[in-house]
């Protein structure tokens, strides 16, 4: 898999990394959802939690880079392969604790379906809805180029994919 570049507006990205910057601090310290463990054991429980917290925290902070003060100069940043299925996981943390939070008054349902002319939107829930569909459509640029086959190499750079017949075929 190809490293992904994308370009955002960093004025616009700043402004929604301000305001989900508490939300951000709170992902270090507990877990996006509550996690049920189905035993009672309470030390195997302390341990399992104490991963998925320490794997939590390792993912935002790839977020945090990612839209870092490099990024803030050029307005481009880079998601290598090897770090993909953690931006996934880091959004989907930041999309819950954003749906709990700031857009607590907004259903699911209306989420999913963009039924949101009922909503009675403040300048907070505008910002942080920017950025739950940000964290939603950046998951949705890594899954679709996570399922593209990745491009063959020919010797001369780029492979045509077809022969001398295809070509007299189109003129």
């Amino acid at each position: 898999m190809r490293q992904i570049e994308i370009r955002l507006d960093p004025a616009l990205v700043e402004s929604l990394m301000d305001t989900i910057g508490p939300l951000l601090k709170q992902l270090e310290n507990e877990l996006a959802s509550p996690a049920e463990f189905p035993d009672d054991d309470e030390l195997l429980e302390d341990f399992w939690k104490s991963d998925l917290l320490n794997s939590q925290r390792e993912e935002i902070k790839v977020i945090s880079e990612l839209f870092d003060g490099e990024f803030m100069l050029s307005g481009r940043a880079f998601i290598n392969s090897n770090e993909m299925d953690k931006v996934i996981r880091a959004c989907s943390a930041i999309r819950l604790k954003i749906r709990d939070t700031l857009l607590a008054t907004v259903t699911d349902s209306q989420l999913e379906e963009g039924d949101l002319e009922d909503v009675q939107w403040t300048d907070e829930m505008q910002i942080a809805y920017a950025a739950y569909a940000l964290f939603a459509s950046l998951q949705e640029l890594i899954i679709t180029q996570m399922n593209q086959p990745e491009p063959e190499e020919s010797g001369d750079g780029y492979d045509w994919g077809s022969d001398d017949e295809d070509l007299e075929d189109e003129r």
